[in-house]
C-alpha cells in the first residue's frame, strides 16, 4: 500500500469517527465555529501592535510625560486615577502601582524605540498598505479554488509574522514596516474569501447572523486581545505577546486544514437533510457555479447598488479605522490610562460592537420572517443606524472633554450601533451578486484598506507633538460629516435585487441571442429589398 492510499484510509477513518461523535452538529455550524476562531486569531496578530506600541515607544519628549486630563475612572473594583501628582495609578484590593517605585521599569518599557508620532502612525498603518493589494485577488481565488487554502494560508502567514515582529522592530522600524506590509498582503484575502464561502454554504436568511457571529469575532477578538496584551506586556514585556498570538494562530491552522471543506457537496459528514436545505436555498438566491467565466467589471462599474456599498464602506471604514488603530493611544495620552488598564478599557467598545452585531442581525431576521419589513427596507434602516449612530456618538466624545466615564460610554454606544452593519452594507454583496460576493467584498475592502492606512497618518500628523483634547477633537470632527453623507447615499441607492451580471452565462447567452436575432432581422430585410 502506497503512502497516498494510506493517507486516504486514515482520512476516511477520521471522518467516520467524527461522524459518530459530531453527527448531531450541523456542518454549517461546525464551519461557523472554525471560522469564528479563525477571525479571532486573524485580528489578534493584526491589532496587537496597537497596544504593544504604547509599551515599545518612548513618550514624546515635548509632552514631558504629561497627560491632557486630570480625572478618574473606576475599573474592575478599583479606582483608576489619571492625576499625574497622585502616588498610585491603579489602586485595588490586591495591587497598587506606585509611581515612585516603578519609574525605572516604566522608562524601560517605553524607552526601547525612539519613534515620533508620525513614525508610529506609519508603522500602525503599514499593515494596510499590503492589505489593500490582495482583497480582490483573495475574493476571486476563493470563488475559483475554494476558501480552505486561501483562508488557511492567510492565518498561517499571520502567525509566522507575529513571531518575526519583535526581531524586525528591534532591528529597524523600516523592517517592521516591511513585515507588516507582507502580513497585510497575506491577510487581505481573509474577508473576501470567507464571503465566497458563505455564498456557497449559508442560506440567505442566515447570512446576517452568520456575519455578525463569525465576522464580528474580529471585534470580539479586539475585546479579548487588548486586555490580554496589556496583561502579558505588564508581566513579561511587549515582545512576549507577539509569540503568544503567533502560537495560537498556528494551532488553529492544524484544525482548519483537517476539517474544512469548500462546499456542502464535498463534506463527508453532512446529513442529506441539511445538504438539500442548503442547495435549495442557494438555488433560489441565484447562487451557482458560473463565476468561472470571468468578472464583469464593466457592468459592475456601472452598477449603482455596487457604488452604494462602496460609499457606505467609506464612512464605516474611516470611523472603525480610527478606533481600531488609535483608541489605545487616545486612552493613554489624553485620558491618561496606564498600559494595563488601557488594554482593558480599549476592549470594552469592541465587545459592545460584537453584542450589537448579533442583536441587530437577529432583530432584522425577525422583522423579515414576520413580514414586517422587506429585505431592502431592513438594509436601509440598519444602514442608517450603523453610520448615523456612531457619527452622533463620536461627536459627543469630542465634547466629553476629560469626563472619562462619558467618553467610554459614548464609544461603547458608537460601536454597539455600528454592529448594525452586519445586516446592511456588510451582507449586501451577497444580495446583489452571490456569485461574485468574494470579489465585491474584495473591492469593498480594498477601498476600506486605503482609508485605513490614511487614517493613522492623518491622526499622527494632527496630533504630532500636541497630545491635547483640542487636537483630538479635530480628529473626531472629521468622522461626523463622512458618516452622515455616506449614510444618505446608501439609503437612497441600496438594492437587494440580484443584478443581471451575476449570471455570466445567462448574460452572454442573452447577448448572443440578441445578436443572432439582430442578424436574422437584418437578413430578412435584405431579402425583401432584393425581391423588390
Amino acid at each position: 500500500m502506497n503512502s497516498c492510499q494510506e493517507m486516504d484510509q486514515n482520512r476516511s477513518r477520521a471522518d467516520e469517527f467524527l461522524r459518530r461523535k459530531l453527527g448531531w452538529l450541523p456542518a454549517r455550524i461546525a464551519l461557523a465555529i472554525m471560522a469564528w476562531f479563525g477571525f479571532v486569531n486573524l485580528y489578534m496578530v493584526r491589532i496587537n501592535l496597537s497596544v504593544a506600541i504604547v509599551a515599545m515607544v518612548k513618550r514624546n519628549a515635548s509632552a514631558d510625560g504629561a497627560v491632557a486630563c486630570d480625572s478618574g475612572l473606576e475599573v474592575g473594583g478599583g479606582f483608576l486615577t489619571t492625576d499625574r501628582n497622585d502616588t498610585s495609578i491603579l489602586a485595588s484590593e490586591n495591587e497598587v502601582y506606585d509611581v515612585s517605585s516603578s519609574t525605572a521599569n516604566l522608562q524601560d518599557e517605553e524607552g526601547e524605540m525612539v519613534w515620533d508620532e508620525t513614525t508610529q502612525g506609519i508603522v500602525l498603518g503599514a499593515f494596510f498598505y499590503g492589505y489593500s493589494l490582495t482583497q480582490i485577488i483573495g475574493g476571486r481565488m476563493a470563488e475559483l479554488y475554494g476558501t480552505k487554502m486561501v483562508y488557511g494560508i492567510c492565518i498561517l502567514a499571520g502567525g509566522i509574522s507575529a513571531f518575526l515582529s519583535p526581531v524586525m522592530a528591534r532591528w529597524h522600524y523600516g523592517a517592521l514596516i516591511a513585515l507588516r506590509v507582507i502580513q497585510g498582503m497575506f491577510q487581505g484575502v481573509s474577508w473576501p474569501s470567507m464571503h465566497a464561502c458563505i455564498a456557497r454554504w449559508i442560506p440567505p436568511i442566515e447570512r446576517p447572523r452568520f456575519i455578525a457571529i463569525v465576522y464580528l469575532a474580529s471585534t470580539l477578538s479586539s475585546a479579548m486581545t487588548l486586555p490580554l496584551c496589556g496583561i502579558i506586556i505588564d508581566n513579561h514585556g511587549w515582545a512576549s505577546q507577539f509569540y503568544v498570538m503567533g502560537a495560537l494562530s498556528l494551532l488553529w491552522c492544524c484544525f482548519w486544514f483537517a476539517l474544512m471543506y469548500d462546499s456542502p457537496d464535498q463534506h463527508p459528514r453532512i446529513s442529506d437533510e441539511e445538504l438539500q436545505y442548503i442547495k435549495k436555498a442557494l438555488e433560489e438566491s441565484g447562487t451557482d457555479k458560473g463565476s468561472s467565466k470571468g468578472i464583469p467589471w464593466r457592468q459592475m462599474s456601472k452598477s449603482v447598488p455596487v457604488w452604494a456599498i462602496l460609499v457606505a464602506c467609506t464612512g464605516n471604514g474611516w470611523g472603525i479605522s480610527l478606533l481600531f488603530a488609535q483608541l489605545p493611544t487616545y486612552m493613554k495620552n489624553v485620558l491618561g490610562f496606564s498600559i494595563k488598564s488601557n488594554g482593558a478599557l480599549s476592549a470594552v467598545p469592541f465587545l459592545c460592537r460584537y453584542i450589537g452585531g448579533i442583536l441587530w442581525s437577529s432583530f432584522s431576521a425577525w422583522l423579515i420572517n414576520r413580514s414586517y419589513l422587506t429585505v431592502r427596507m431592513t438594509r436601509r434602516i440598519f444602514g442608517a443606524i450603523s453610520l448615523w449612530g456612531p457619527g452622533a456618538m463620536i461627536l459627543g466624545v469630542s465634547f466629553a472633554g476629560c469626563d472619562a466615564k462619558l467618553a467610554i460610554t459614548l464609544l461603547c454606544l458608537a460601536l454597539f450601533l455600528n454592529g448594525a452593519t452586519t445586516t446592511s452594507g456588510l451582507v449586501n454583496h451577497t444580495d446583489i451578486a452571490p456569485n461574485f460576493a468574494g470579489t465585491l467584498l474584495g473591492l469593498d475592502n480594498t477601498l476600506g484598506a486605503m482609508i485605513a492606512f490614511i487614517v493613522p497618518i492623518v491622526t499622527g500628523v494632527m496630533t504630532d507633538g500636541q497630545q491635547t483634547l483640542e487636537a483630538w477633537q479635530r480628529v473626531f470632527w472629521i468622522c461626523v460629516p463622512i458618516y452622515f453623507l455616506t449614510a444618505i447615499f446608501f439609503i437612497i441607492f441600496v438594492s437587494t435585487d440580484v443584478q443581471p451580471w451575476n449570471d455570466v452565462d445567462s448574460m452572454e447567452s442573452s447577448s448572443s441571442e440578441s445578436a443572432k436575432s439582430s442578424r436574422d432581422t437584418k437578413g430578412a430585410v435584405e431579402k425583401v429589398l432584393v425581391k423588390q
